[in-house]
């Protein structure tokens, strides 16, 4: 695959350049981005942890434990979270250091970091998502009827989106309380929320990219040719980023215009779009992480 890029070359409409491109030791796990620093962090399945600033360049690389499962770090890069076997939640500073871990009962299936890193969650498979504070303490625990596969914080105010694999999204204050619930009749694989809480997209396998506004009800769908797994939104509705089981990358307009489409090389684990909606993130399961921009080549 060389140095990520040759796929670019089969795609339509408005192609991109590559920024910048990074290769794992072994495959990618996880991929984060802090909106605030601009500085990406990835993990691999062996427990490397990737620190790059905004040219791709590397500030720091640690070996943390193995076996890391998804990873969450703060918009202003302070230091983030991972999920870590089956049941640990690891916490580690801005230089990658541990800082210590909890040991849960019941298997963790997601987590969120708020844009600080003052409050963590991280839901687990018996329908509880548990809260903590900047000091790794509890604060409190609240319990969906189905477990949550996908967490968000939303910048604009202290709330968390929770949506399960089938059947419900929700929104609770950091308090504890439901703020709302929301059916769905769709499958989703995963989730992105504008920097104003006020659009919330699911990616819905067949059914498309779901679209809701920031109380949960349904307003529209974008309708893509393949089985929608990974969306990501710029922080200002302006692009969208999706990508399909079938190894297809789409790069959106809000108005649903798609402006590149492309054949991917490999499986993807998370696309994330640049909060100015002017690049993408994506990081394939193999090991790679490519930066593809959209802006005058520098």
């Amino acid at each position: 695959m060389n140095d990520g890029s040759d796929w670019l070359k089969q795609g339509e409409g408005r192609r991109p350049h590559l920024s910048w491109s990074l290769k794992t030791e072994a495959p990618l796990v996880g991929l984060q981005f802090a909106k605030e620093t601009g500085e990406t962090l990835a993990a691999d399945a062996a427990g490397g942890l990737y620190q790059l600033d905004r040219k791709g360049e590397i500030i720091s690389v640690k070996h943390g434990p193995a076996g890391i499962r998804a990873i969450a770090w703060s918009d202003t890069g302070n230091g983030g979270i991972a999920l870590v076997g089956d049941e640990k939640l690891y916490w580690f500073n801005r230089k990658l250091l541990p800082q210590g871990w909890i040991e849960h009962s019941e298997l963790a299936l997601a987590l969120a970091l708020e844009a600080h890193g003052y409050c963590a969650a991280v839901s687990l498979a018996d329908g509880s998502t548990i809260f903590y504070d900047s000091d790794r303490k509890r604060v409190r625990r609240i319990t969906t009827p189905v477990a949550l596969v996908a967490l968000a914080f939303l910048d604009s105010r202290p709330a968390l989106v929770g949506v399960a694999e089938q059947g419900v999204m929700c929104c609770y204050a950091w308090t504890g309380e439901q703020e709302w619930k929301q059916q769905l009749w769709a499958s989703v694989g995963d989730l992105a929320v504008t920097g104003d809480g006020e659009t919330i997209l699911l990616a819905s396998y067949s059914q498309g990219i779901q679209c809701h506004q920031g109380g949960g009800s349904l307003v529209g769908s974008y309708q893509l040719d393949g089985t929608v797994a990974h969306v990501s939104t710029s922080y200002r509705p302006g692009h969208i980023a999706a990508t399909t089981v079938e190894r297809q990358f789409f790069y959106l307009s809000a108005d649903g215009q798609i402006e590149f489409q492309s054949p991917l090389p490999d499986d993807v684990i998370r696309v994330i779009c640049d909060p100015r909606g002017k690049g993408v993130l994506l990081g394939l399961a193999a090991g790679r992480v490519v930066r593809l921009d959209w802006g005058a080549e520098n």
